[in-house]
């Protein structure tokens, strides 16, 4: 089980791999260049490339996907170190891939056990950090395209609701952050080691394999679907029979380099409590309890943290209709302000003159319209006005402290 062995806050650098057991090839892209230097970390494909599936080479990197490259294996020890396990290379996460039935051949040779080690670092990083019951496989989808497209502040804004209790801030104080963020953004098909090498043939529940429940982290075309094949049009069918909590294990085991099999969940997954917020000021407005809250098309879900005379607010808006919508509102009461720069979404404030203030959000940026049936998580950072106290979570009774009024 994951379990906190003397978590540390100060993650400790390491070499990760040793130098003497480098050994690149002369691995050509699709438009035949040698393979691209990303400063201090190594790319994948000058370990080999490989053909073998779609998406393998640049010309698949669209959509914010970027190159897998050693970068994974910092944000994968920075993982391990905030659940108290030492930091490992390369070759040590390959090597238990190889013992585990998680490649395509029983032995290693050449670059592969490098190779396929950064490939699985990269995998245990992107999944491992969740907690064990708020997991959900289509938030792997939606941190994936959210770092893709850029936006830092919301990706953070779902480790908080997502993640281990105090991985967030564990990636802020290490200096770990902006490792996790751009581990995110590979694509898990470049340089083809995801077929050629790490396409396990260990049977998951007896209806998928290994290869199967690592298509998790591969996105649709418009990536907004988990577990989807290499051509980004339809599912990998197999890996949607396997159990969540046999999915998460299985991500897990990579983090801790134990049995795939095994069990591994832990009581890390707890999120965050508040700490006990001062009572809420009497309603002025005509409020609307914990909700739902909807809007015409939508409905709204709050989400968020409180810090001393201020919080961060995570808006989770639902498409509930079955049509595209190309635009979305909603309109609140509240005794509090919005400061600083709203991500997805903008804000107009009207001041009530009753120190309450009514303030309409709508969509702006990548979030300006929502699919049929799909979500976006926006949000913004603001000042308190009635006290919610200085730590806890931000929830809709404690935002709407003024009311509730939709459209």
């Amino acid at each position: 089980m994951l379990r906190t062995q003397n978590k540390r806050l100060c993650f400790v650098a390491i070499t990760l791999v040793p130098f003497l057991s480098w050994q690149t090839l002369a691995a050509q892209d699709d438009d035949g260049h040698g393979g691209h230097s990303h400063g201090e970390y190594i790319d994948l494909a000058t370990l080999g490339m490989s053909g073998g599936s779609d998406h393998t080479g640049h010309d698949g990197l669209v959509g914010g996907r970027t190159a897998i490259t050693s970068e994974a294996v910092h944000a994968y020890n920075a993982l391990r170190d905030f659940v108290g396990l030492g930091p490992v290379t390369m070759d040590d996460i390959g090597g238990w891939a190889f013992a585990n039935s998680l490649t395509n051949n029983s032995q290693a040779w050449g670059n592969d056990q490098m190779g396929v080690g950064m490939w699985y670092a990269m995998q245990g990083a992107k999944v491992g950090w969740m907690a064990d019951n708020t997991f959900d496989p289509q938030v792997v989808a939606d941190i994936e395209r959210t770092a893709r497209l850029g936006n830092q502040k919301q990706v953070m804004a779902m480790v908080y609701q997502y993640g281990h209790k105090g991985f967030a801030d564990y990636l802020i104080k290490s200096g770990s952050q902006q490792n996790f963020i751009n581990t995110l953004k590979m694509e898990p098909h470049y340089a083809g080691w995801m077929h050629d090498r790490c396409h396990g043939m260990l049977s998951i529940e007896g209806v998928a394999i290994a290869h199967d429940v690592n298509h998790l982290t591969v996105l649709s075309h418009d990536q907004m679907q988990p577990f989807m094949n290499d051509t980004w049009d339809w599912p990998q069918w197999p890996a949607l029979e396997v159990s969540e909590s046999r999915v998460l294990e299985y991500f897990q085991s990579m983090v801790v380099l134990g049995d795939p099999l095994g069990e591994h969940l832990s009581n890390l997954g707890e999120p965050s409590t508040p700490d006990d917020p001062a009572d809420p000021p009497s309603d002025p407005g005509s409020g609307s309890g914990n909700g739902p809250y909807t809007a015409g098309d939508i409905s709204v879900e709050v989400s968020g943290d409180l810090w001393w005379d201020g919080f961060t607010a995570t808006i989770g808006v639902h498409n509930e209709s079955n049509s595209n919508l190309s635009e979305w509102h909603f309109r609140f009461f509240s005794s509090h302000q919005i400061s600083g720069t709203p991500w997805g979404c903008k804000v107009q404030t009207t001041d009530l003159g009753n120190g309450y203030f009514e303030h309409r959000v709508s969509g702006a940026d990548w979030a300006t319209g929502i699919p049929a049936g799909g979500s976006w998580y926006v949000g913004f950072n603001g000042n308190q006005g009635n006290s919610l106290g200085n730590s806890g979570l931000l929830d809709g009774p404690k935002l709407f402290d003024g009311g509730w009024i939709g459209e």
